[in-house]
């Protein structure tokens, strides 16, 4: 096919076409996230001894999105009770197993200091599963290897910084595929051809306002970002070739650590209630439509 126009979703445009929401059910047992489009909330109290994960994908695809992340009510108390992530090249399904990229961020404090990583899932079947399914026999009390595998970019948990204002938390995950102009490798090192598409990811503190037609941030005032390398946190290889992107679901992820807790859990802090937002700024989508 090919490729004749770049369209892009921002946050008005996306309520229309771009980023309905599929519903909880096993992804969200708990119904911790609510909302649709390009808006989605949380207030969880996760009262059990266990962490609580859910997250809630698009019904379209996507080539990467810029989505703000809100942390609010917090304090010294409140501070590191969860994460908010991006989910991005989400493929599969429940019945088979699927794979994904994800930024995951949590606050350090009531000052703008956050912790971030960044990885790589395949075979998971369970979102429920401790670590998504990736942990080794002997982690945690497990008796045998987990069904899925994680490629860790930026190990748990990384230093970041965003906006604080008053009470309130903000940073914005941006994460985009290119098509790379020469070979290289990526941030683990695994090799990509000139012509492959590589993803990269980001964590901002820019005020977005949408992304142009080839991915670009554009700020508030209308002006483009001009991102430097060393903003880039981590490369991702995809072997994905050809003129456009592989478009692949974008979803908002949460895990809420519990208000009890248990051995082993010394470095989890936070009372076990997260509450936020994220807003999708515009997202990436290549689509076979003609110019007008």
């Amino acid at each position: 096919m090919k490729l004749s126009k770049i369209l892009l979703t921002t946050v008005a445009a996306a309520a229309v076409i771009g980023l309905t929401s599929c519903g909880s059910g096993d992804d969200d047992p708990n119904n911790m996230i609510k909302g649709s489009n390009s808006k989605y909330s949380i207030d969880y109290t996760n009262d059990s001894t266990k962490i609580s994960r859910g997250y809630r994908d698009t019904t379209y695809k996507h080539a990467g999105a810029a989505v703000q992340f809100t942390f609010e009510n917090q304090s010294a108390e409140t501070a590191g009770s969860g994460v908010m992530g991006l989910i991005f090249d989400l493929a599969g399904s429940k019945k088979t197993t699927r794979s994904f990229d994800v930024v995951g961020v949590k606050t350090d404090g009531d000052t703008g200091a956050l912790k971030y990583y960044i990885s790589r899932f395949t075979g998971v079947k369970d979102i429920q599963d401790d670590n998504f399914g990736a942990y080794k026999k002997g982690e945690n009390g497990h008796t045998e290897d987990g069904p899925a595998t994680e490629i860790v970019y930026k190990e748990a948990f990384q230093n970041a910084t965003g906006t604080q204002d008053g009470d309130t938390v903000t940073v914005t995950a941006y994460a985009i595929q290119k098509k790379m102009d020469a070979k290289g490798t990526d941030t683990k090192g695994t090799a990509y051809a000139e012509g492959e598409w590589v993803y990269k990811v980001y964590l901002l503190k820019n005020e977005i306002k949408k992304l142009d037609k080839d991915g670009n941030l554009i700020d508030k005032n209308g002006s483009k970002v001009e991102l430097e390398e060393g903003d880039c946190l981590a490369t991702i290889a995809t072997d994905y070739t050809g003129d456009k992107p592989t478009q692949n679901k974008l979803a908002v992820y949460a895990n809420v650590y519990p208000s009890e807790r248990e051995a082993g859990d010394e470095g989890i802090t936070g009372c076990g209630t997260l509450t936020g937002t994220w807003t999708f700024h515009g997202d990436y989508k290549a689509c076979d439509v003609e110019e007008d």
